[in-house]
């Protein structure tokens, strides 16, 4: 049972917690979110290794090694705040409980602002039900009234929050239309006319927000605007999605003219539920605009806010690509080009002159056989359906252009056959299907003057009657598609050149068109929509070994089926081909083809196919050799690079190339296909790809040229990460001797804390692989400047377990090269660092070592920062006197180096030790001198840290006001220097 301690949880916003009233410090960021994740599961326990996956969300599904310490401590920090101090010294805890099953919070729901929110909605809309509209704008704006902010704000960008986030946004979205419809009916209209405009600002995909609008207008007198309104949403729909309004908005327009307003329907009915663009006068909210009943109709879509769209528009297909391959390899053979169905030919004026009388225009019907065993690519599907709308309906002027793209491999050929077969009765005047051989490992591009002859033919014109040159071919092929409804599939197209002559100009028609390369022309000058085929989903990928080997095969061994999937990349070439081998030896268990793929070390001699289009490396070959020369050694350098993405100013780097040029190859290699660019700004490569790219630069470029290339990388990370740290100017980065970039290193620009946390973070597990890069070379130089950059980034997030590991190369490149001073340095900061994470034995031991080396070689500062960090431990430990002790000896041997950063840094450190003791003069005095020396000093965390200790005793004194603006200027202070985190172990 929850237990009442009059706990009150805002997270509708940043997380405030009190008790009886009073503000709690719920601690720092992973408190914070281990508070949150433990409220939202409302007094259920939790699995420890759960919230170690989740907390820790860097790598989805797998905690980083030392978090379950980490979070243990963290645990033990909340209960802390919330636990009665009575329970405290016991060791028995009834608010943060341990239970079998993890941790639980035992509080009750109404602790929490989101239940209170949630019930005075539900309240909101029993009153709206029963007529009163005045309670229901109080209710309403009550509950509007707890929002300070995005719900949840805490835990951004983490998965396990990103759904209730979502659903309370919605939730709070629905509110203010229920506050607008309630204003309407109390006679509020200017309020309401303001509020309507404000939901259509905010949510301009959402009818609830526009209906309010048009009926506030219409009250307030203001019949033009209101039809104005209507008009501009109507521009809107058309222009961008081709659409009509929907049928409800429709009949509050007539209803706006004829002066006879429809009835006003409530939020969360009908209206709410419905999309807002035409979808004929089915009530199927699933049909688009235009379409006829009968037809294969593409699902609606949700709006960007979760709610009906206002106009049918695709669902948006996953970002990224791998792999492609020739129409041989993925599909079966099908109509011949040029064949006719007779009893499908009917007449068709002549075109533009070119013939004499009325030729018969054949229903051509060749596309190429579907692939009986084809899986996934629902949503890809579900996209493409809504891209091409409904043939004869309202939409753009042109034809519509599909430009299917993604790398080799990835399988876009069979998607799009697949597709085109799946909406081919849409297309009653029939369908044309052409291989381009844009990039065929023998045959030559197909021109598009001989494509148009096979269309001209297939569509029934006799040979005398096609003419000679392209152009005209091309204005015939396209008098003839004019008013008819026919599918085009392009594939394997090479440019844009090669398939504007092929784009019929008929609004019926719509054209697919596959391509290794992104054909940017297309998509601005030509309106084409690009969709860019990523690798299918791991179920999907299981769905499509399911397909081929059957699902008891796979369901009998799943540990070997999903190893196959890792190992193959989820490349659909990849998995052809092993599935195939499969398939051929039905008694070998699937556990020996998992060995043998592992056995291959990543190389692509597992995937070796039966032919040349079946075979992944020679089908990679052929986008590698579209490439010039500099794009190609790009390439293959970016194989040195361990990922798993890699920026303009990394690649410039690691290629020695100014970074214009560098931009450019990378687009290049991105209109290719070769590469991917997930996030702006950030490129990858697939893992098979990776692996072909290895094996190029250890056949094309040499030894020499590898190292050359690597240490630039090196460089580039090891001094743009050294920099960053020195932006959050805390004390703990030792002066490091790093010596010159090398030539054609240009470290990223980075000027201001918060940029250089954000690419810390982005870049912490590329400086993790490089900084093993560095060990596994014995790149000495590079591994103590990447060990010290890397622990300072790990230990401001608290990932302490891998700040020790981090370090750990320093100490022992330290030791090796004799450099006792670095040694001391390295065994102070990873003691310091175990006193963080409570093993007292090890922080002692490594302090005390630090300290005895330290005043062997005399080095009085390092000393005294060593009695630092001794001390810090030994308060973490309950040893508070001894702390005393260590930190007065690092008072004064800093005192007597003259150094004044330390001395203050000892002062502050004291002070909060006698707070502690209730020593709260010697606090004052020790912190008030501490804050004289730091404000002569640029140290702004650590003058942040010494206000927020002084506020902290002043109110222990009691002078609360004083209290109160002492912590306003921790707060300015820490807000101006532009980071947060734990501070590094000094």
């Amino acid at each position: 049972m929850a237990v009442q301690h009059e706990f009150d949880f805002r997270m509708l916003g940043p997380l405030v917690v009190r008790r009886a009233g009073a503000v709690l410090d719920p601690g720092r960021r992973k408190q914070r979110l281990l508070l949150v994740r433990l409220l939202l599961a409302d007094g259920r326990a939790v699995a420890a290794q759960t919230l170690c996956e989740e907390l820790w969300s860097e790598q989805p599904g797998r905690a980083p090694g030392g978090a379950m310490a980490s979070l243990h401590a963290h645990v033990s920090k909340v209960r802390a705040v919330l636990e009665p101090p009575h329970l405290r010294g016991r060791g028995t805890f009834e608010v943060l409980v341990t239970k079998p099953g993890g941790y639980a919070l035992r509080v009750p729901s109404e602790c929490r602002d989101t239940v209170r929110f949630e019930r005075a909605v539900a309240l909101a809309q029993r009153l709206l039900e029963q007529g009163r509209p005045s309670d229901v704008v109080r209710e309403a704006e009550r509950a509007l009234g707890m929002w300070r902010g995005a719900a949840l704000a805490d835990a951004a960008h983490h998965l396990f929050a990103a759904h209730e986030a979502a659903r309370l946004e919605e939730l709070r979205q629905t509110t203010r239309e229920i506050r607008a419809t309630a204003m309407l009916l109390d006679g509020r209209i200017p309020q309401a006319v303001a509020a309507a405009q404000e939901l259509t600002a905010q949510h301009p995909l959402r009818e609830t927000g526009w209906a309010l609008l048009l009926h506030a207008l219409y009250l307030a007198g203001r019949h033009p605007e209101a039809l104005e309104r209507y008009a501009d949403l109507r521009r809107h729909l058309a222009d961008e999605l081709g659409l009509e309004p929907s049928p409800r908005l429709h009949a509050l327009h007539e209803g706006i003219l004829r002066h006879d307003l429809p009835p006003l329907p409530l939020p969360g009915k009908a209206m709410a539920a419905g999309p807002a663009a035409d979808t004929g006068d089915s009530p199927d909210p699933s049909r688009p605009a235009g379409a006829e009943a009968g037809e294969d109709q593409p699902e609606v879509t949700e709006a960007p806010d979760g709610t009906a769209p206002l106009g049918t528009h695709p669902a948006v297909a996953v970002p990224g690509a791998t792999s492609c391959e020739p129409t041989a390899d993925v599909t079966r053979s099908g109509t011949p080009a040029g064949s006719v169905d007779p009893s499908d030919a009917h007449d068709d004026p002549a075109a533009g002159g070119a013939m004499s009388g009325s030729p018969r225009v054949a229903r051509p019907a060749q596309l190429p056989g579907d692939l009986a065993v084809f899986a996934g690519r629902a949503a890809e599907g579900a996209w493409l359906s809504a891209a091409r709308g409904a043939p004869g309906g309202p939409g753009p002027a042109g034809a519509p252009v599909v430009v299917i793209c993604g790398a080799p491999g990835v399988g876009k050929t069979t998607f799009a056959v697949h597709h085109a077969h799946h909406i081919a009765s849409a297309f009653p005047d029939g369908q044309l299907f052409v291989n381009l051989c844009g990039f065929h490992p023998h045959a030559p591009a197909v021109e598009p003057g001989d494509a148009l002859h096979g269309f001209l033919t297939a569509l029934g014109v006799p040979a005398p009657h096609i003419p000679e040159d392209t152009t005209a071919r091309s204005t015939l092929f396209r008098s003839l598609l004019a008013d008819r409804r026919v599918l085009v599939v392009l594939d394997n197209a090479r440019d844009e050149q090669q398939v504007r002559p092929l784009l019929p100009a008929g609004t019926g028609c719509l054209t697919l068109v596959t391509s290794r390369n992104q054909l940017p022309g297309l998509i601005a000058t030509d309106a084409a929509r690009p969709l860019s085929l990523p690798l299918p989903s791991r179920s999907e990928a299981h769905e499509t070994l399911a397909r081929r080997l059957g699902p008891e095969r796979l369901a009998a061994e799943p540990a070997a089926a999903a190893e196959i999937i890792r190992l193959c990349g989820r490349l659909p070439l990849a998995l052809a081909v092993v599935a195939a081998r499969a398939e051929l030896e039905p008694a070998f268990p699937l556990r020996a083809l998992a060995d043998d793929l592992r056995d291959a070390h990543g190389g692509l001699d597992a995937f070796t196919g039966f032919d040349t289009a079946t075979d992944v490396r020679t089908v990679f070959s052929w986008s590698y050799r579209s490439l010039d020369e500099p794009a190609a050694r790009l390439f293959r350098l970016l194989a040195l690079h361990p990922g798993p993405h890699i920026t303009a100013p990394a690649a410039a780097g690691l290629a020695g190339l100014p970074l214009p040029r560098t931009r450019r190859l990378l687009a290049r290699l991105t209109r290719s296909c070769l590469v991917e660019q997930p996030l702006p700004g950030r490129f990858t490569l697939h893992d098979l790809l990776r692996v072909y790219a290895t094996e190029l630069t250890q056949t094309h470029d040499d030894a020499d040229e590898r190292h050359r290339a690597t240490l630039r990388v090196l460089d580039h990370y090891m001094f743009t990460a050294y920099e960053a740290n020195r932006l959050f100017r805390q004390d703990s980065l030792p002066q490091l001797d790093l010596g010159s970039p090398n030539p054609g290193v240009t470290p990223e620009d980075l000027t201001t804390a918060e940029q250089a946390d954000r690419w810390l973070t982005a870049e912490h597990r590329v400086l993790s692989a490089l900084l093993h890069t560095a060990v596994s070379q014995e790149l000495d130089r590079h591994v103590t400047g990447l060990a010290w950059s890397l622990k300072e980034h790990l230990n401001r997030q608290e990932y302490w377990p891998e700040a020790i590991a981090a370090l750990a190369p320093a100490l022992e490149v330290a030791r090796r090269r004799g450099d006792r001073l670095e040694e001391g340095r390295c065994l102070r900061h990873i003691g310091s660092i175990h006193g963080y994470l409570g093993h007292q034995e090890q922080a002692l031991r490594h302090l005390r070592h630090a300290t005895t080396l330290l005043e062997e070689l005399d080095a009085v500062a390092e000393q005294a920062r060593a009695h630092y960090g001794t001390a810090c431990a030994l308060y973490l430990f309950g040893r508070i006197p001894e702390a005393v002790a260590s930190s007065e000896r690092g008072l004064a041997l800093s005192r007597a180096t003259g150094d004044e950063l330390w001395t203050a840094e000892c002062l502050n450190e004291l002070a909060w030790f006698y707070a502690n003791l209730g020593q709260l003069e010697k606090s004052l005095v020790h912190s008030e001198e501490a804050l004289a020396l730091f404000a002569g000093l640029d140290a702004p965390w650590q003058q942040a840290q010494s206000w927020d200790c002084l506020g902290y005793t002043l109110r222990m004194l009691g002078r609360y006001e004083e209290s109160v603006a002492t912590y306003r200027r921790a707060m300015e202070r820490s807000r101006n220097w532009g980071t947060t985190g734990t501070p590094s172990a000094r």
